[in-house]
């Protein structure tokens, strides 16, 4: 037999060893062979093979250390063969300072002999070792209380209700630290090749893995288990923690929870902030509180919530925090989390621990229970109980074989058959009655769900409501919990009735007050459960046993879930958790935007289908769909309004023969754009110079049409200085001073006829001079100037712009420099450019040669004479006036800036426009 002891109990384990030998028993009792040098896990192995029992004495010292170790490596060795026969039988021995609580919760299993050094050996305690007697601790520790905790997870505090998986515990420790079997006492301790500080728990939904780290691991780590592989006896335990939606707030919460022992000193949002701006955060804040001999442990449960649930830039700080903090030697954190094997496709979503994953990580795949670890699970709490399960064990094991993740589904069974006992018999009656190991689950929550009805109107819509806001709805059917304010529950489950909501909450709960959380497992059957983190109150669903699918109906093909119920309403609304999502990103797009950009950000369309959310007042949600609500109002009301100005300008476009595009044209002058034409920004200065054709060589081929190029010349002078329209009015311009006139009452004034080239930006023609002269006059008053045409010295003058050649840009007509037939442009002998088409001169007006003819204000004379200098605006008057500049179709002769015409005042031209002259300086 295997003796262990403490160095300190040395004298004591003299005397044991001594005692044992007397006992005619053969013991091995390791003085320096195993724990001196390293490969010390196979010799420890290959002692424990050769021996057939396993004696460990307790002290003060506990089962610290190597005696840890070997206690670790006896348990396996119990654990490990299917056959009891083959099982190494552990005993326990404690001596008079030692405490039993102190044991290790497996080894606690087993029944302890107290011994004092200079007393013999208890007879029964040989007898049991010499027939390889395995000995449980059959003492009734649980009254009054069900040993079964239906589908709530087990804790830390759970841990000696935690069987079926002890084998499984020690695996996975194994796999933190050296994996190279280097003497304990020589380990560096956070590096090396074959050292190990992320281990990652894996299994299927329901396989057990959060109740395996918190009930399993976390208390034999606190005792010390993992001293002989890691160098590091003593630990502070950092969670657990669910990512959620924000992680780095997660973090923050627990660091400060786990490393300042005084509440009043937490500040998780300087915590926070800082984990949010250094990717060295964690590392920096877990060397700040580093002490000899001590390492961190990180417990992240549910780590698929980094993929589906959190926010992507918290995701990737989270990332690159636990990246960085694993990878650094002076940083003693260690990481252990669990995950969902059917989530494991998504860690390239963590590119910063990916790359790391294959080099660091050590992966643990928790398996599905075996019958084994099944039977453990029902008949050793009730052996803490004193319950009699004869009469289920067999049935709930046969029904346990055909499901996949059958693991919660015995514990609710076994709990609900707590509580339909018959004095301490589980009945196997009831057990039938109420449909076998999944037909429990079902029945008993639609019950649960059927008195909620009785209690609360419309209790049944208002629990599944509440269940689906707690669904993170998968499209592939992996459907996952997710956590909500205990505010937001209530609003949900009572769709803004408090009093429902809470009560709704607090059955689905089993608590009698949601406010003040009752930890100990309750005798109902729960399907949320609440928790509290500071001061802020939450709740979940109980297990993913309730949105799991269970297969499918051999009749229809159809998945159906462990709860079919609530499985088919998760199908039928399986769209609701994306609308909410999609609300989310909307309204924080909408919260995060500025000016223009928050009433851009509304939704004006398609508000319909977050009618079925319950979204809780006072949120950012709420107040986006309010602020989206009013605008499509007012939204509907503008389309209204535009579609009874869209049919009056329709009928007032067809009234007029106007082109279709006036109707936008008069929906913008409705809604005050108001275009008047742009005059120089400085004025023409007064100056003089020589009219009419310069170019004598020109001059001499004119013969008779010397009249129509101002020959013979004049000088004039310009007494006053003058602003000129930089370009012919616009279709535009005209048609909003015609609309303005008819909304006066003048309606006697025309529309003038559209031309090839439209309207909107084109020089405006079909103008009859009275009807320009009007214009002007209106303009004035408009811009407070007095306006007019020009005469036809000032447009000559201003065409020139101080040059003396046959154009503004030369004596030649080049290229592209004006429109005419023949001046090489796109619009040449076509139709009219829109205006500014073309380089402007020195004055800065554009369109002085071709394009359109333009009005003047003085009369025909064949030979220059006063009235080129003289301005008519006598509207009585029909004598013919003076046009300038040529037109689109006439040849380039005809666009020089001395050609002349004239025209009558009251016919109107497809040809001629006109632009303005303002004679007072513009303020």
């Amino acid at each position: 037999m295997f003796l262990s002891y403490s160095r300190t109990d040395r004298d004591a384990s003299i005397a044991l060893r001594l005692a044992l030998e007397q006992a005619g028993l053969s013991v091995f009792q390791d003085e320096d062979a195993i724990r001196s040098g390293d490969c010390w896990v196979e010799k420890l192995q290959h002692a424990l093979k050769d021996c057939c029992a396993f004696v460990v004495l307790v002290g003060q010292d506990g089962t610290q250390r190597w005696v840890g170790a070997e206690v670790q490596a006896a348990l396996i060795r119990h654990l490990s063969p299917h056959d009891d026969a083959e099982r190494l039988p552990i005993f326990p021995i404690l001596l008079s300072d030692a405490k039993p609580e102190s044991l290790p919760p497996f080894l606690a299993l087993f029944q302890a002999d107290r011994w004092i050094p200079a007393d013999p050996l208890p007879e029964k305690l040989i007898q049991a070792i010499q027939t390889h007697s395995i000995r449980i601790n059959s003492q009734h520790v649980i009254e009054d209380r069900c040993p079964y905790l239906g589908l709530s997870a087990f804790s830390r505090n759970d841990a000696r209700l935690f069987f079926g998986r002890r084998q499984e515990t020690l695996e996975a420790l194994a796999f933190l630290g050296d994996q190279s079997q280097t003497n304990p006492d020589k380990l560096q301790q956070t590096g090396g090749a074959h050292y190990t500080r992320w281990l990652q728990i894996e299994g299927n939904s329901g396989s057990g893995k959060s109740s395996l780290v918190q009930a399993g691991m976390l208390p034999m780590i606190e005792r010390g288990a993992l001293w002989a592989r890691t160098g590091f006896e003593h630990w502070r335990i950092l969670g657990p923690m669910m990512p959620g939606k924000n992680p780095l707030v997660k973090l923050a919460e627990i660091l400060e929870q786990g490393l300042i022992d005084d509440p009043a000193k937490w500040d998780i949002d300087a915590r926070k902030e800082r984990l949010s701006t250094r990717e060295s955060g964690l590392a920096s804040t877990l060397k700040g509180f580093k002490q000899a001999g001590i390492a961190f442990l990180l417990i992240v449960d549910q780590f698929e919530e980094l993929f589906t649930f959190a926010d992507e830039a918290e995701r990737k700080q989270f990332d690159a925090l636990l990246t960085i903090a694993l990878q650094d030697p002076d940083c003693p954190l260690f990481l252990i989390n669990t995950v969902r094997a059917d989530f494991l496709d998504r860690f390239e979503y963590l590119p910063r621990l990916q790359d790391i994953y294959n080099r660091h990580c050590k992966r643990y795949f928790l398996p599905a229970i075996s019958t084994h670890g099944l039977r453990e699970i029902i008949e050793q709490p009730a052996r803490l109980a004193g319950l009699d399960v004869s009469e289920v064990t067999t049935a709930i094991l046969n029904d346990a074989s055909d499901e996949i993740g059958a693991l919660p589904l015995v514990e609710n069974a076994l709990s609900i058959l707590w509580e339909h006992r018959n004095n301490n018999r589980l009945s196997g009656e009831a057990y039938r009655q109420q449909g076998g190991l999944a037909g429990m689950l079902s029945t008993q929550a639609d019950a649960l769900l059927q008195r909620i009805d009785q209690v609360v109107p419309k209790g049944k819509v208002a629990t599944l409501e509440l269940l689906l806001r707690l669904t993170r709805i998968n499209d592939e059917g992996r459907h996952t919990r997710q956590r909500i304010m205990l505010d937001e529950a209530i609003f949900v489950a009572g769709n803004g009735n408090d009093k429902s909501g809470k009560r709704v909450v607090e059955m689905l709960s089993g608590q009698r007050d949601i406010t003040v959380l009752n930890t100990e497992h309750q005798n109902v059957l729960r399907l949320i459960t609440p928790s509290k983190e500071q001061d802020q109150h939450y709740v979940d669903l109980i297990h993913e046993t309730l949105v799991r699918a269970r297969g499918k109906d051999e009749k229809t093909g159809k998945l159906t879930g462990y709860w079919p119920t609530f499985y088919d309403y998760i199908e039928k609304n399986r769209d609701r958790d994306l609308y909410r999502q999609q609300l989310a990103h909307e309204s924080k797009q909408w919260q995060q935007s500025k000016g223009l950009g928050r009433l851009w950000n509304l939704k004006f369309f398609d508000l319909k289908k977050y009618r079925a959310l319950r979204i809780p007042i006072n949120t950012t949600e709420s107040r986006f769909l309010a602020w989206s609500r009013r605008a499509q109002v007012t939204l509907v009301a503008l389309l209204a309004m535009l579609v009874v100005y869209g049919t009056e300008s329709i009928i007032w476009v067809q009234k007029h023969a106007l082109s279709p595009d006036m109707i936008w044209t008069l929906q913008r002058f409705r809604l005050g754009y108001a275009p008047l034409p742009a005059l120089t920004e400085k004025h023409i200065p007064s100056g003089s110079f020589n009219m009419g054709e310069q170019d004598a060589a020109f001059i001499a081929k004119l013969g008779q049409n010397e009249k129509l190029f101002g020959v013979p010349g004049k000088l004039i002078h310009t007494a006053e200085p003058f602003y000129l329209g930089k370009t012919e009015v616009t279709y535009e311009q005209y048609d909003y001073y015609v609309w303005q006139q008819y909304r006066s009452g003048n309606t006697t004034i025309p529309f003038p006829n559209t031309v090839k080239g439209g309207r909107g930006n084109q020089p405006v023609v079909n103008v009859k001079w009275f009807e320009a002269v009007a214009y002007a006059s209106w303009l004035g008053k408009q811009i407070n100037n007095q306006c007019r045409l020009p005469t036809e010295a000032e447009w000559e003058y201003a065409a020139r712009a101080e040059t003396t050649t046959a154009y503004p840009w030369g004596n030649e007509p080049g290229s592209n420099n004006a429109n005419c037939d023949g001046c090489r442009s796109s619009s040449d002998n076509k139709e009219s450019a829109p205006v500014g088409s073309f380089a402007e001169n020195q004055f800065g007006l554009y369109d002085m040669s071709g394009n359109v003819w333009e009005w003047t204000c003085s009369n025909w004379r064949n030979q220059f004479d006063d009235n080129a200098q003289q301005c008519n605006d006598d509207t009585t008057d029909t004598q013919y006036r003076v046009v300038r500049g040529g037109s689109w179709h006439s040849n380039p002769d005809l666009v020089r800036v001395s050609v002349r015409t004239f025209r009558d005042p009251v016919s109107p031209d497809i040809n001629i426009g006109f632009r303005v002259l303002c004679e007072s300086p513009i303020e």
